[in-house]
């Protein structure tokens, strides 16, 4: 007979480690604008880190909706974290970080596209160089940061919680 108890308090184990994990990692990988280009890649990585640490940290199973919670936490927080500090630096220098490399990045997608395409886009990257810091922008930011948390979060914490199965359920 085991002594390990079948089921675990959640309440009982602290985030706080995981979630410190999970958005030091999607702080890293959302702070600079071509990290938009990765889609959600960069956080997923953030929340299945922060899923897989609680994981291990503990030794325990977790339910698929708490697995996912930890991960869209650490992801809000990160995520939250890096644009905050994009936008103090942009409102506060006029310095968005990594902005020219995007928008090289563009220029050469635009050059390379056929004429009516390329134009377009380069009428649009004309408007985000012109782009100023505002409450449109904010809002904007707000909802990015919610949506793309969101669903990278739950993807980073569905893959932990589906590949790594240590020990007692938590609930």
């Amino acid at each position: 007979m085991s002594e390990e108890p079948d089921i675990v308090n959640l309440d009982d184990l602290p985030m706080k480690p995981a979630l410190l994990v999970g958005s030091s990692i999607a702080f890293a990988l959302t702070l600079f604008p071509m990290s938009y280009a990765l889609c959600c890649l960069p956080l997923a990585l953030g929340g299945f880190a922060a899923t897989t640490t609680f994981i291990f940290k503990y030794k325990v199973r977790l339910e698929l909706k708490y697995g996912m919670k930890i991960a869209i936490l650490a992801c809000l927080l990160g995520f939250g974290a890096s644009t905050i500090l994009y936008d103090v630096l942009w409102a506060g220098f006029g310095y968005r970080i990594g902005f020219d490399a995007y928008v090289s990045f563009l220029t050469g997608l635009a050059e390379s596209a056929p004429p009516p395409t390329g134009d377009q886009l380069l009428d649009s990257i004309e408007l985000l160089r012109e782009q100023t810091f505002g409450i449109g922008t904010l809002i904007q930011q707000v909802f990015t940061v919610i949506l793309a948390s969101g669903i990278g979060g739950a993807i980073g914490g569905a893959l932990a919680t589906a590949f790594f199965k240590k020990g007692a359920l938590a609930q």
